[in-house]
């Protein structure tokens, strides 16, 4: 009887180890720091390892540290290896900026189901410290806003009008939307 066993992993370890192996990546967590060794080089890894192997990468994410996400973005837009991307349930947030992420890289296609949804909005942020440093942070967050707004239009069917009417409110997507806005390239 297996149960109990303590010499065993647990199963989301398990899960994860037997998926690289088949050089599938999984983003079930809140995007954050961890990114980098749980996705980032793994990914790196199989890109350059010469075999050519096809990369699958599936998300199902709340979303989360846009900072942290978007080196994943950087990763997928230089992919040279045959990857999908595929949202499992749900690509909210930071989510569904790595999903967009492949858009433009003849490499990557971008699949959902059926019941996959998405959402894009803007960001939030939490600034703290003196006047100066929060004026400085303020400058720079809207630079960078931009910059993402930039990103969304140039990675998906939306114009800027159209990011501009949904950037301030949450916009959800069914699969039916995210294949018509340009998030995905097929509904499986």
């Amino acid at each position: 009887d297996l149960v109990g066993d303590s010499s065993l992993p647990d199963p989301v370890t398990y899960q994860y180890y037997k998926q690289l192996k088949d050089r599938k990546i999984v983003i079930n967590e809140q995007i954050d720091s961890n990114i980098v060794e749980m996705v980032m080089l793994p990914l790196l890894q199989m890109d350059n390892d010469g075999t050519g192997k096809k990369i699958t990468i599936y998300i199902n994410t709340n979303g989360g540290s846009v900072y942290d996400g978007l080196c994943l973005c950087n990763i997928i837009e230089g992919l040279k290896t045959e990857t999908e991307i595929i949202v499992l349930g749900y690509a909210y947030s930071m989510g569904s900026i790595i999903l967009m992420s492949g858009k433009n890289n003849p490499n990557v296609t971008r699949k959902c189901y059926p019941f996959s949804t998405a959402l894009i909005h803007g960001g939030s942020a939490y600034v703290g410290g003196t006047a100066s440093q929060v004026k400085d942070y303020f400058k720079f967050n809207e630079k960078f806003e931009k910059r993402i707004a930039d990103f969304i239009v140039s990675h998906t069917n939306l114009t800027e009008d159209d990011y501009a009417a949904i950037e301030r409110y949450e916009a959800y997507m069914d699969s039916d939307e995210m294949l018509e806005k340009g998030l995905v390239d097929e509904i499986l």
